[in-house]
């Protein structure tokens, strides 16, 4: 009598072995790259909200009966100077006077109404909250300022990311001086930008801070910042002119400063933030008038009805 034998099927240690090395090998090749397409998904999508904001910007241009590009937001008369970043549009943030029922209300910021409606932004949604204001963000931001030796950033704005803290990924090119003067695109027309191609209206945060770190004119130990999507030196900005890139702000890239502007121009290779030789503006004062000496703020204004 005849007894069959059924032949046995498996993996030797060795076969096993293989098999584990060959997936192994498959996750180091894949995962970078999945990494890697998220992260250009990420970018595409701040630049095209970043495009969307610029656009704002020029529409809000157009309503304007002086033509003013970076809109300057109505409660900026009651400081000496440091306004022009954020308070152009965008939601609540955790930094002063960013939140509901503050100086800076979403209801009160002038892009807002232009791509949200006049009724469009109701009280409500707490800071960093992504599911509103998605125009301001950029995906992939994780903070607002690099933290950096001797940098002086506010923390609320280092430990979190910059539309948690100031209602917008994008900070409006300001670029401002102690004294409330301003040489960006912060209150000027289109006709008092020279150059509006290489001029930058909005832009990642932390290219405002390679002024500080930037080899050639910085004040702070030099070297490159990473921008929201993790390439050293390169950021996305946005240009007077309504186009936007990804663009290098690293080694190299800066100018030095032309001697007649005293230190307050500031370019490179990626364009300027200056608008030399159009004078400077103060949103701060009326014009022909003094620097105001210190000053207490008053109270908040009323809830918006």
């Amino acid at each position: 009598m005849k007894r069959n034998r059924q032949a046995k099927f498996g993996f030797t240690l060795i076969e096993l072995l293989v098999v584990i090395a060959m997936i192994a090998v498959l996750i180091s090749i894949l995962v970078p790259a999945l990494v890697a397409s998220r992260a250009e998904g990420q970018k595409v999508r701040c630049l095209a909200n970043l495009r969307e904001v610029t656009s704002a910007a020029f529409a809000y241009s157009s309503d304007d009966p002086n033509g003013i590009i970076g809109p300057v937001h109505s409660n900026a008369k009651v400081f000496l100077a440091g306004t022009g970043y954020a308070e152009y549009g965008g939601g609540p943030g955790l930094a002063p006077y960013q939140g509901w029922y503050d100086y800076f209300d979403p209801r009160t910021r002038p892009l807002n109404n232009l791509i949200y409606g006049p009724r469009g932004v109701a009280a409500g949604s707490a800071p960093g909250d992504r599911s509103n204001f998605q125009a301001f963000q950029c995906p992939g931001e994780e903070r607002g300022w690099q933290e950096w030796p001797g940098f002086g950033g506010m923390a609320v704005e280092v430990e979190n990311p910059y539309f948690a803290a100031n209602g917008t990924s994008f900070r409006m090119n300001n670029l401002a001086f102690n004294d409330g003067t301003v040489t960006g695109v912060y209150g000027r027309s289109h006709t008092r930008i020279p150059d509006t191609s290489i001029t930058l209206a909005f832009l990642e945060a932390r290219v405002y801070q390679t002024l500080w770190t930037n080899e050639v004119t910085g004040t702070l130990t030099a070297g490159e910042l990473t921008g929201y999507h993790k390439k050293l030196g390169f950021f996305n900005v946005s240009y007077a002119d309504g186009h936007a890139g990804f663009v290098d702000f690293g080694r190299g890239t800066y100018y030095d400063h032309l001697p007649q502007y005293g230190g307050k121009d500031a370019r490179g290779t990626w364009g300027r933030m200056d608008t030399f030789p159009q004078e400077l503006f103060n949103p701060h004062r009326p014009a022909g008038t003094s620097p105001p000496g210190a000053t207490q703020l008053p109270p908040p204004p009323p809830p918006a009805s």
